[in-house]
């Protein structure tokens, strides 16, 4: 165990050393991985420094001095040590053994505990053998020095069939046997068999410290190791994301409510209509009735459906704004102007990005709904409230503005709903103007690609809704998000559009073991807004028979796309299959036969 060569455990060291700061520099989380890592890495350093020390008492002691047969004694129990704590370390990955399972005290976390002891008390027992059975350092001609002896045949013994273990927990969960936390361990095994062989035949060569200290670095890149700084902004993030999602959760079901309130009325006003043959009432009512189609239709296709997105219709103006700050400064104006008996509320939300559009314009559409609403209300209050919807590179603006005013008519409403086209000549001139009235707002939200809805009542407020949609800015440039896709574009990614969730669990179950990225939708229509968005796949697997798009119509959407050359394979079920080339001749690169899906998605991720 003892050498005349100091080198290889010179230069271990000073890696060795570089990783133990690298580690223990930075907080960690607390996991059964990291503490028995720092064990293993610590321990490593300990047995590189006896390891040398071992060095220089062979050369300046010699080989009978009993400080020599101590240091290599402690060498043979840091090899023992070091080799049981691998071995508690393989166990707990493969296991996926926590600290989770520690405070539940459950099956796992048991049997744990019972292979940790097991170890312990073996390490005792053999550590006790290698102290007081026989060793013996003997020189060679050329003045090396190596020991042999029961204490040494022990350690090689033990560190063999404990490598055997290894190898049965890593069949044993062969499930895992790709899991990169094993790499370090088949490395061990691969240069410990070459180390074995070069020392049988040169046994004054000790080289299985050095390959310690390489695994143990390998070890390093392969543990579970987050920052705690990293974790900590991260949950904050998610804070903020589970604020924005329940902001946008409160929003729908308000949507929703009022979606079904034009529906109750719609019910009661045709009751009544059934019931009368009065003309001024049959007019009146279906007055109301077209309000309230209007309401219906703006709610359902200008706010909640999402699919009306259209870069190709966005109106762009090359302005970066950040629309609460917008809010900011029109609620700032609108205080110095308002009357000291109305209350103003604003509610914007926290997260909101980067626009690119005429903020200008969409500022005094604003300020000409507010100053309107202040006019018309004596006292109460008036409330300008902001949602948003995002999807993709796009994002739907939808304000609401609401006093407790005057109010207004039917008749008037319709009449300002009703206005649209270009601006005409005095339009114009007041589009120079700070406030515009109603019937401008109106036609210049729909030259900005808007949608403007009015609910009222005479004598109990006014609800107006508007709504704008704007792509969102991205700094590409400074990215540091699109300099790490740009890094991993060798990854494959796949696009899945299906509606079938056993379908499409299936196949993100066999991409994911496979190492291919994915996106999944259930609606072709989203598929082309990726693409137009600028997205990209390797290829595209789509469902044959889905609901409002099937995957034919999708794929035609699909090649209207500028520039679209992805594979695209049709997914259909046998009784489909005698039809496959005429799925191919419309334009699909392959198709996959869903009732032998195993075998078919083998097939095509070979392929593709």
């Amino acid at each position: 165990m003892l050498h005349t060569n100091v080198f290889p455990q010179a230069v271990s060291i000073a890696y060795s050393l570089l990783i133990i700061i690298a580690f223990f520099s930075k907080k960690k989380v607390r996991t059964v991985e990291n503490n028995i890592f720092k064990l293993v890495i610590v321990g490593n350093f300990v047995g590189l420094i006896i390891d040398v020390i071992g060095y220089f008492v062979v050369k300046y002691l010699g080989s009978t001095h009993i400080i020599t047969i101590l240091v290599c004694r402690m060498i043979l129990i840091y090899l023992l040590l070091w080799i049981f704590t691998m071995t508690a370390y393989i166990y707990a990955i493969a296991n996926n053994v926590s600290y989770n399972d520690q405070q539940q005290n459950n099956d796992k976390w048991r049997l744990y505990a019972k292979v940790k002891k097991i170890i312990i008390i073996f390490e005792y027992i053999l550590c006790s053998l290698a102290v007081v059975l026989p060793i013996e350092i003997i020189g060679t001609k050329s003045g090396d020095y190596y020991s042999t002896g029961y204490a040494t045949y022990i350690v090689y013994a033990i560190s063999f069939l404990l490598i055997i273990s290894w190898v049965v927990i890593i069949l044993k969960n062969r499930g895992n046997i790709r899991n990169k936390k094993f790499y370090p361990m088949y490395a061990y095994m691969a240069l410990g068999a070459v180390t074995t062989t070069i020392q049988f035949n040169y046994p004054q060569m000790l080289l299985i410290i050095p390959v310690e200290t390489f695994v143990t670095v390998l070890m390093y890149f392969t543990i579970e190791n987050p920052d705690i700084k990293m974790l900590n902004e991260l949950y904050k993030n998610r804070e903020l994301m589970e604020q924005g999602y329940e902001d946008k959760y409160n929003f729908l079901f308000e949507m929703t409510q009022e979606a079904k309130k034009p529906l109750l009325d719609l019910n009661r006003i045709s009751g009544e209509l059934r019931n009368t043959e009065d003309p001024k009432v049959i007019k009146d009512g279906l007055s109301i009735v077209n309000t309230l189609t209007r309401q219906l239709d703006f709610s359902i296709n200008n706010v909640l459906n999402i699919s009306s997105f259209d870069i190709q219709k966005l109106k762009i103006v090359n302005t970066r704004y950040d629309v609460v700050k917008v809010c900011e400064g029109l609620e700032a104006t609108a205080r110095g102007e308002i009357k000291p008996e109305v209350t103003l509320n604003f509610e914007i939300p926290k997260q909101v990005p980067l626009l690119y559009g005429d903020y200008m314009k969409l500022r005094q559409i604003l300020y000409s709904l507010l100053n309107n609403a202040s006019k018309n209300t004596e006292n109460g209050s008036i409330t300008l409230r902001l949602n948003i919807i995002e999807k993709y590179d796009f994002c739907r603006l939808i304000f609401n503005i609401s006093d407790t005013g005057k109010g207004m008519s039917i008749d008037k409403i319709n009449e300002i709903l009703s206005a649209t086209g270009e601006l005409d000549k005095n339009e114009l001139e007041i589009l120079e103007k700070k406030e515009f009235n109603f019937k401008v707002c109106q036609k210049v939200v729909k030259i900005m690609g808007g949608n403007l809805m009015i609910k009222s009542a005479e004598g109990a407020g006014t609800d107006i809704t508007l709504t704008l949609d704007q792509r969102v800015y991205r700094e590409k440039e400074d990215s540091v998000l699109n300099q790490y896709e740009n890094a991993i574009k060798m990854i494959k990614k796949v696009l899945i559009v299906a509606q079938d969730k056993d379908l499409s669990t299936f196949i993100k179950n066999r991409l994911n073991a496979n190492s291919i990225t994915y996106s999944a939708l259930a609606y072709g229509g989203d598929a082309v807004d990726r693409l137009k968005a600028g997205k990209s796949y390797d290829y595209i697997l789509i469902e044959d028979e889905m609901k409002e798009m099937s995957g034919l119509a999708t794929l035609q959407a699909l090649q209207a796309v500028k520039g679209f050359d992805i594979p695209t394979i049709i997914m259909l079920h046998e009784d489909k299959e005698r039809i496959a080339k005429a799925y191919i001749s419309d334009g699909f690169s392959d198709y996959l036969v869903i009732d032998r899906l195993d075998e078919e998605l083998k097939r095509i991720i070979d392929k593709y």
